[in-house]
């Protein structure tokens, strides 16, 4: 009987409702493994239903991923699938599908994190080098908005880079906010 379940888990959606951005290759899904710090896909999946990591070792099926991934016991991972009678359950798909939404924000916030920063630090680099070239007085009254802006931006690169995650996710979500009246 347990062994029909793991037969028939999805382990892409269960992998997918934990964040994991999976691509094709070949008849494979990989990734970066989610149990050790990986810069280069080692984590596979195959037939949907096994996993291995070619970096760390670690290998198994959907309930394998789910006691990891989560810390959970064995009982408490059939629980958290939804196993009932060895199927799914739509309440636990429903869960899964909202922790795939949670993982897809929390993914968005990283990349703009990420994007920002370096916008930011490129800002700033560019305008001290315009500082340090002197610019001419007649050039002034042009260079002056940005050159006023440079302690906000040096402001925003601190939150960024060593502000706390509440710090960084407040200003996401001002800069994010759609601007009404503009």
């Amino acid at each position: 009987m347990i062994f029909e379940m793991k037969q028939n888990i999805d382990l892409v959606s269960v992998a997918e409702a934990a964040g994991i951005e999976l691509k094709r290759s070949g008849s494979s899904h990989v990734a970066p493994c989610p149990f050790h710090t990986d810069r280069t896909p080692s984590f596979y999946i195959f037939n949907n239903n096994k996993y291995k990591c070619f970096g760390c070792g670690e290998h198994g099926d959907a309930i394998d991923f789910v006691q990891k991934m989560y810390g959970l016991t064995f009982p408490d991972a059939l629980k958290f699938l939804g196993i009932e009678q060895g199927r799914v359950t739509p309440k636990v798909r429903e869960d899964i599908k909202r922790r795939k939404r949670r993982a897809d924000l929390v993914k968005q916030f990283k990349d703009w994190l990420s994007h920002y920063t370096a916008h930011v630090g490129t800002l700033i680099i560019e305008t001290e080098k315009l500082m340090k070239a002197c610019i001419p007085p007649e050039n002034l009254d042009l260079y002056a908005p940005l050159l006023h802006g440079l302690p906000f931006w040096h402001y925003h690169l601190d939150i960024l880079t060593m502000g706390s995650q509440k710090e960084q996710f407040e200003l996401y979500k001002d800069k994010m906010r759609p601007k009404h009246g503009k």
